[in-house]
C-alpha cells in the first residue's frame, strides 16, 4: 500500500474520528463513499500473529508508524463487527466510525507479553465502542425527562460520595443521600449502566480492568443497549462454568457485575470474614481460570 493511500485511511496528525468516511450529502454519494472505503481497506494485507506482536512491541516503544500499520491492517475487522449491529437505528458508516475508535483504543492498550491474540482482544474494544454509541443514542430517545434527572442525580451523588469517602459508596449510602430506597438506587444504576461492565475499574491503588485481565474473550452475541442482558448472560455463563461459587461471587463483587458498584478487597473481605490478601489470592486464581477458559474458545 502506498504512503498516500495509507494517509487517507489514517493520519495520526488528525483527530481519531476522522477514520470515518467523509460526510456525504445525499444517499447515493454516501453509498459510493462507503463502497470506495470498503474497497480500499479490502486491499490492505492482513497481519499474522507474529507480525502483530512485532508491531505491538514497537508501538509500546512509541513507534507511530507501527501504530498506524496496526490500525489500518485491522480496519476490516471493524467492518465485520459493525455489520452485526445493523438494524438498530445507526448507519453503517457511523457504526464503523465508532468501531474504529474502539480499534484505536485496543491498539494503544494491547500487551503482546500476555500471549493473547490481538484480533480477539480488539474485538471487545470494537464491540463496546459501537454498543456504547448505540446505547447513548437509544437512551437519549427512550428515557423520560424525570428518569434522566434521577440518573443524573445518582451520578452526581455517587461522584460526591466517592470524593468524600475516598472509595466507591455502597448502595445504602447512595440511597440515604438521595432519600430513596436501596431498590430504587439499584434500578437507577441499571438505567445508567453503560454496556461496558467488563471495563469496570476497581477502586484500589493498583486499579485493574476485567477486560484487560481476561483480554481474550470471544463474544458469541453482539452486545448493545437494547439487548444488554446478553452481555450479563455471557459473563454469568463464563463464571458459572469455570469458577467455584465463592470465586464467582468475589469476581462479581470485585467488578460490580451485578449492581455496577465494584467493591474493594477490604469490602469483600469484611463480607466474607477474609483478609484483604486472601481475597486478592482468590481473585487472582479466579482470573487465571477465566483466562484459561477463554483461550480454549
Amino acid at each position: 500500500m502506498d504512503e498516500k493511500r495509507e494517509k487517507n485511511l489514517y493520519d495520526d496528525d488528525c483527530d481519531q474520528d476522522q477514520l470515518e468516511t467523509d460526510d456525504i450529502e445525499d444517499s447515493s454519494s454516501h453509498a459510493d463513499a462507503l463502497d470506495l472505503y470498503l474497497k480500499e481497506i479490502g486491499n490492505i494485507p492482513l497481519l499474522n500473529a507474529e507480525q502483530e506482536n512485532e508491531l505491538a512491541c514497537r508501538i509500546r516503544e512509541g513507534d507511530m508508524d507501527a501504530r498506524r500499520t496496526m490500525i489500518v491492517s485491522n480496519l476490516r475487522l471493524v467492518v465485520n463487527i459493525a455489520k452485526r449491529f445493523l438494524g438498530r437505528g445507526v448507519e453503517l458508516t457511523d457504526l464503523i466510525a465508532e468501531g474504529n475508535l474502539g480499534l484505536i483504543n485496543a491498539v494503544d492498550k494491547f500487551d503482546p507479553c500476555r500471549g493473547n491474540k490481538f484480533s480477539t482482544y480488539a474485538s471487545w474494544w470494537i464491540r463496546q465502542a459501537i454498543s456504547r454509541s448505540i446505547a447513548d443514542q437509544g437512551r437519549t430517545v427512550r428515557l423520560p425527562v424525570h428518569v434522566t434527572d434521577l440518573v443524573n442525580k445518582w451520578l452526581r451523588v455517587s461522584r460526591i460520595l466517592t470524593q468524600k469517602l475516598g472509595r466507591r459508596p455502597t448502595v445504602s449510602e447512595i440511597a440515604n443521600e438521595m432519600g430513596v430506597s436501596e431498590e430504587k438506587v439499584k434500578q437507577i444504576a441499571k438505567l445508567a449502566q453503560k454496556p461496558a461492565s467488563l471495563e469496570s475499574r476497581v477502586n484500589d491503588p493498583d486499579e485493574v480492568e476485567l477486560l484487560d485481565l481476561l483480554a481474550d474473550i470471544n463474544a458469541v452475541s453482539p452486545i448493545d443497549q437494547i439487548d444488554q442482558e446478553l452481555q450479563c448472560e455471557e459473563i454469568e455463563k463464563l463464571l458459572e462454568e469455570n469458577l467455584k461459587e465463592r470465586e464467582k461471587e468475589i469476581i462479581s463483587l470485585r467488578f460490580g457485575l451485578k449492581d455496577d458498584i465494584p467493591r474493594t478487597l477490604e469490602q469483600i473481605g469484611e463480607m466474607y470474614g477474609l483478609t484483604r490478601e486472601r481475597v486478592r489470592q482468590i481473585e487472582e486464581e479466579a482470573i487465571k481460570k477465566l483466562r484459561k477458559a477463554v483461550k480454549k474458545e
